[in-house]
């Protein structure tokens, strides 16, 4: 990445603007506030439109939200022709955004009737069968009896309750009423009251307690009598799904009518915004623009050769040639194919600072390696093989708006296959199923015997030795481009002292001559000095600490042998609880047991393998810290918000 000043006359600056906003290769900077220049001429002019623009936007994004996912265009959105006509733009905007809240507030007014009807209906029916004779009385022919009639529920199935308003009515109104009751609910009881009218208000009061409410009907049906209320609830609960239908299918026809104008409305208001944003950053003379960039250095010639191209040679590019180490510097993340889907996994600790090593691709190397040593079963794997490659294809379509679910994807994809190669080495076929069938087949030894347990552990010491050492070589030689020369040696110490170390180890395991002892007393005596030196009065305590810090890294790999043990173990448990008992149960234990250890083995050894990378591989090296390069004119390229 590098700074770029673009210079040209002051006429142009709107024009070159509008051609950098197309091309999308540069990160605009303040050139106005970083050398205290006065800014292009109209500034008020811009906030009062950038205020309108940002207002159509809000309208516009609460309408895309009511896209259906298939309306949705993918890639490269080109938005309507500049300059914009806000108040046609506006009119069109309130047009579309009435209809669409007709269309919803009836969806709302329906999904709650279908919600709230069948409250009614279950008391209602309830009760149908108590009180007969009213069954058939409306609201006016009750009327003309004289009688009134009032529907409550208690909120208790404790029948003293509905004793004593049986009481407190008799209390007042002596015989000169009905109450008939049923349970309509677990903790709630139903009650009709029949009564004379001039008594309504005597009964109200009594109704008014705290543990009773009253059930008023939905306006559409009162007057009716009960059993045509519930004759006229059911028929309506049953014309409900199909007018939802109706009104849902309503709604999306009427965003895909307008689907491609809205999409091409908005790129338009958020490229006309972006344009006014990024004019107040331009600083300015009488006669001259300046603006500065940042543009990765491979593509400064493009951008030269595109803008000579489109305005002429009047408008200069000056490559400012910063240091590659600048921390102002923004990250762009470039990596090939095969480890591209690794970069969110380093992103999700953090974005490394601009200069400093990416380590993405030795992170796409050994992570799947690790999770394969841990998996190390030819059926596990080849079932996560299928798992992740059906996961990648059902969803193909939410990848583009969530890419990190296709990176995870092709991750699991790695990890499966090294576990099918790691497999055959261990000669599994879940668990000891394999070697029960074929007999003996393992290229290199079967993890739960006795004599695996040794050289399993060595292969995890192997591999952390190895891992820790790469990352603190690769700390020395970033120390150095930085010129930070005390880490360089300090990270030069513990290297010297882990291989003096580890070639002790080897001989006092047998492996070396005793010839290699007294270099190897020497290296770790000069790393462990070097690394003592470096912390000034605390060195001989912190060094040594630090130090045993690295061993402890090491040591930490074990868990690649530890957590293969587990998974091998679990899956030759399964296999022989599978052979105990009728065979149909043990079917059916061992098909869990595998199950369990599947989904265990999806999960554990890629946690491990992250946790690997993340402190005792990238503890060694890796500096965050970063910003994300954000080009302008990036929201042209992106296509629609995200609605979630």
């Amino acid at each position: 990445m590098t700074k770029v000043r673009i210079l040209g006359p002051r006429s142009s600056a709107d024009a070159v603007l509008g051609e950098l906003h197309q091309l999308g290769l540069v990160e605009l900077t303040n050139a106005r506030t970083a050398h205290s220049l006065s800014g292009l001429a109209g500034a008020e002019i811009r906030s009062a439109r950038s205020e309108e623009l940002a207002a159509a936007r809000a309208q516009a994004e609460k309408l895309l939200a009511e896209l259906p996912d298939v309306a949705r265009p993918g890639g490269t959105v080109e938005p309507l022709q500049r300059p914009l006509d806000l108040s046609e733009l506006r009119a069109r905007l309130d047009s579309l955004t009435g209809h669409v809240g007709q269309v919803r507030r009836r969806l709302d007014a329906l999904r709650d009737e279908h919600l709230v009807l069948p409250t009614y209906l279950q008391p209602l029916r309830l009760l149908l069968a108590l009180v007969p004779v009213l069954a058939k009385l409306d609201v006016r022919r009750l009327r003309q009896l004289g009688l009134a009639t009032v529907v409550v529920v208690l909120n208790t199935d404790d029948e003293r309750l509905v004793d004593a308003l049986r009481a407190a009515l008799e209390d007042e109104l002596g015989t000169r009423f009905e109450l008939a009751s049923t349970r309509v609910e677990q903790g709630a009881m139903g009650c009709l009251v029949v009564f004379p009218v001039d008594s309504a208000d005597v009964v109200q009061s009594i109704l008014g307690g705290s543990a009773i409410r009253n059930v008023s009907l939905p306006q559409r049906f009162e007057g009716l009598a009960l059993n045509a209320t519930v004759e006229a609830m059911q028929r309506r609960l049953d014309e409900v799904p199909g007018e939802l239908d109706d009104a849902q299918a309503e709604r999306q026809a009427l965003m895909l009518g307008h689907a491609e104008w809205l999409v091409a409305a908005h790129a338009a208001i958020v490229a006309e915004s972006e344009l006014l944003s990024a004019a107040e950053e331009l600083g300015a003379t009488q006669r001259t623009f300046l603006a500065e960039c940042w543009v990765p250095r491979a593509q400064v010639d493009q951008l030269r050769a595109e803008l000579e191209r489109r305005l002429g040679p009047a408008v200069l590019v000056e490559d400012i040639r910063t240091s590659a180490y600048d921390p102002q510097a923004p990250v762009l993340m470039r990596n090939r194919r095969l480890s591209r889907p690794f970069e969110s996994l380093v992103r999700f600790l953090e974005l490394p600072r601009a200069g400093s090593v990416d380590p993405t691709l030795l992170m796409a190397i050994v992570l799947p390696l690790m999770f394969g040593a841990m998996v190390g079963d030819v059926g596990y794997g080849a079932l996560l093989l299928v798992l992740a490659v059906y996961a990648g294809r059902r969803l193909a379509p939410r990848t583009a708006a969530t890419p990190e679910i296709a990176s995870l994807v092709r991750v699991l994809l790695l990890g499966a296959a090294w576990s099918i190669v790691f497999g055959v080495l261990y000669g599994e076929v879940f668990g000891d199923l394999g070697t029960r069938i074929f007999g003996d087949w393992a290229l290199w030894k079967e993890r739960p015997s006795a004599v695996a347990l040794q050289p399993l552990l060595l292969f995890a010491v192997a591999i952390g030795t190895a891992h820790v050492t790469l990352g603190l070589a690769i700390g020395a030689w970033q120390a150095m481009r930085f010129r930070e020369y005390r880490v360089m040696l300090d990270r030069l110490g513990a290297i010297a002292a882990l291989a003096g170390l580890s070639v002790l180890a080897a001989w006092m395991a047998g492996s070396l001559p005793a010839g290699a002892v007294t270099p190897a007393v020497v290296l770790t005596a000069v790393g462990l000095v070097l690394v003592m030196s470096l912390h000034g009065a605390l060195g001989i305590t912190t060094g040594a600490l630090d130090l045993l810090g690295r061993i402890g890294n090491i040591l930490s790999y074990l868990r690649i042998a530890a957590v293969g043990l587990a998974s091998a173990h679990l899956a030759n448990v399964a296999n022989e609880l599978g052979s105990i008992g009728p065979i149909w149960i043990g079917i059916f234990v061992a098909l869990f047991f595998h199950a369990l250890n599947l989904a265990l083995a999806a999960f554990s050894p890629m946690i491990q393998s992250l946790r690997l990378q993340y402190v005792e591989f990238f503890g060694a090296f890796f500096v965050g810290g970063g910003r994300p390069f954000t080009p302008f004119g990036q929201h042209r390229t992106r296509g629609l918000p995200s609605t979630t």
